[in-house]
């Protein structure tokens, strides 16, 4: 009975390692425009006005906005090496983002800490909103997505 026990034991711990690789392993995505979708509430992020020109995605390593800003019109899969650079990108965390994408196609804007829309977070602000809290990552790539995941 006893070894019996201790295989079975033996066999839910494999079973739970299992799992626990497999969760590490799925991607998560961060809503950054208003309340996380399992329910817990956001701090109010309208006492901060950014300012982003329409039709774009902007990305400021301060808070407030007040300087250092990057805006895209499009997608771009390495903010350090694609057609629009972000100079601070490399050595400076995004601490306020603001999605100004005007087409209504475009449900939200993905962004992602690897080059080519890669990493184990993507966080993501929708159409019209601004993120002011962002939580001082480091971003290389974005792009716009039509649904309502980023993977």
């Amino acid at each position: 009975m006893r070894k019996a026990l201790c295989v079975l034991f033996a066999a839910a711990l494999a079973l739970m390692s299992l799992l626990g690789t497999a969760a590490a392993a799925t991607p998560a995505e961060i809503n950054l425009s208003g309340p996380a979708e399992v329910g817990a509430p956001v701090s109010d992020v309208s006492a901060q006005a950014l300012s982003c020109g329409s039709g774009n995605m902007c990305a400021w390593p301060v808070g407030d906005g007040s300087s250092s800003r990057c805006s895209w019109g499009t997608a771009d899969p390495d903010w350090r090496g694609g057609d629009v650079r972000c100079s601070w990108s490399g050595s400076r965390q995004v601490r306020a983002v603001e999605n100004a994408g005007a087409s209504t196609a475009y449900a939200r804007v993905c962004l992602y800490p690897g080059a080519n829309y890669t990493g184990s977070v993507a966080y993501y602000v929708v159409r019209g909103a601004e993120a002011p809290n962002f939580p001082n990552a480091l971003i290389r790539s974005h792009k716009w997505v039509t649904g309502n995941t980023c993977w």
